[in-house]
């Protein structure tokens, strides 16, 4: 026969002065026949620093002396005028307005491919051009930036809006220093694209997976079409082979300070280590307890699912629950004085009861949401920050006597 109920009822009340709720890693029997176990399923201490760097091998990461965590992506090249011009049927020995397009570029940022949902805001992120220009004539950019991601909906795109402040010439150019026609050294300029030239915070919060640049060249740019610069003495017209080793050498470099602001960003992370030390068909009801010691500078809602060996999804939980309150930071440093504790204890149905036989991973899925404010309350992400996560079950079994 199945053990009565009522005796489970009272040997939780006797057992209650053991604190059962504290057994969050260690299992234990309570007794032959009483039908209540407790065991631990599997835990965790995540070291943010480690989990930036497990999401993105592409960018640098660093920490500046305060230990806030900063990403960063650099690339350089060089386009040869001479054969791009020539491709397109351009010849830059005359003073004419003729423009050159240059191959689409593009970087991917992994880190933005963990994120399932929500998005957030840099404070000052920073794309940075430093352009060495060696083609003696008046010069002006134009530059178009879009990113796409993959969606529920399929792949989206995004492009990024360059406000007009920043294009000094017509058409959307950006003026670029060139030598003179007597000069040797070439010309440097600097270009920022930031959230004051631009919507560069919200184009990063909306997490593009991917960014592509289209640049193109127009030389003399002031000029009116099919009209050519007059030289009149005592200049002379430039011989025609003055141009013809010209080179443009370009620097890209991206750069992410990680003070932010999140905005129900759902982060997964995985608990791979985990154990179910339970024969499952005898499990009659089974309450998860997940205990969290939160010294990351936000609170969250989290929700689990459990994963096949081929990370297919058996089970999740209904509803997400409230499992990390905001700690209380320094105002000046941002250090976390002490870690916030949350207890949480959530009852599986049957189906996730029977998920528990081919269950490999726990997957946690994490809503992060930082302070909110008026202005925009922007916090910094310091390498110490670490979460622990702690899951436990405690069941009754139901057999025969």
């Amino acid at each position: 026969m199945v053990k009565p109920s009522y005796l489970y009822i009272v040997v939780v009340l006797l057992i209650s002065s053991c604190n059962v709720d504290q057994l969050d890693v260690e299992g234990l029997k309570l007794s032959e026949n009483t039908g209540l176990y407790a065991f631990p399923i599997g835990e965790t201490t995540y070291q943010l620093m480690e989990l930036l760097e497990g999401a993105d091998s592409t960018l640098a990461i660093d920490t500046d002396e305060n230990g806030m965590i900063s990403f960063s992506f650099e690339e350089s090249d060089t386009i040869e005028l001479a054969s791009e011009s020539t491709e397109q049927g351009i010849d830059l020995g005359f003073f004419v307005r003729q423009s050159v397009d240059f191959p689409t570029s593009s970087f991917s940022i992994p880190l933005f491919e963990t994120f399932e949902s929500g998005s957030f805001l840099l404070e000052n992120p920073n794309l940075n051009f430093t352009i060495t220009n060696e083609l003696r004539m008046p010069l002006g950019i134009g530059l178009e930036i879009y990113g796409t991601k993959t969606d529920d909906n399929g792949d989206t795109l995004r492009k990024l809006e360059i406000y007009d402040s920043f294009f000094d010439l017509n058409d959307s150019l950006k003026s670029i220093l060139n030598p003179s026609l007597t000069d040797t050294a070439a010309a440097l300029t600097f270009i920022i694209i930031d959230k004051t030239s631009s919507d560069f915070d919200q184009f990063l919060g909306w997490t593009p997976e991917k960014i592509y640049m289209d640049m193109s060249m127009v030389a003399n740019p002031d000029l009116p079409v099919d009209s050519i610069l007059v030289f009149l003495p005592p200049d002379t017209i430039p011989d025609r082979e003055f141009n013809e080793d010209a080179q443009i050498f370009t620097n890209m470099s991206l750069e992410l300070p990680m003070s932010l602001h999140l905005d129900n960003l759902a982060v997964p992370v995985n608990l791979d280590s985990i154990t179910v030390d339970v024969d499952v068909a005898t499990i009659d009801s089974l309450q998860l307890r997940v205990v969290t010691y939160n010294m990351l500078p936000f609170g969250a809602l989290l929700n689990l699912q459990f994963l096949d060996s081929n990370s297919e999804v058996l089970y999740s939980l209904e509803e997400d629950f409230h499992v990390l309150a905001n700690p209380t930071l320094n105002s000046i440093t941002f250090n976390i004085k002490e870690p916030e504790i949350n207890i949480n204890q959530v009852w599986l149905t049957g189906e996730g009861i029977d998920a528990l036989n081919d269950t490999q991973t726990i997957k946690i899925i994490m809503t992060l949401n930082t302070t909110d404010g008026a202005p925009t309350i922007y916090t910094p992400l310091l390498e110490e920050y670490t979460l622990e996560v702690k899951i436990s079950g405690k069941v009754r079994l139901s057999y025969e006597l």
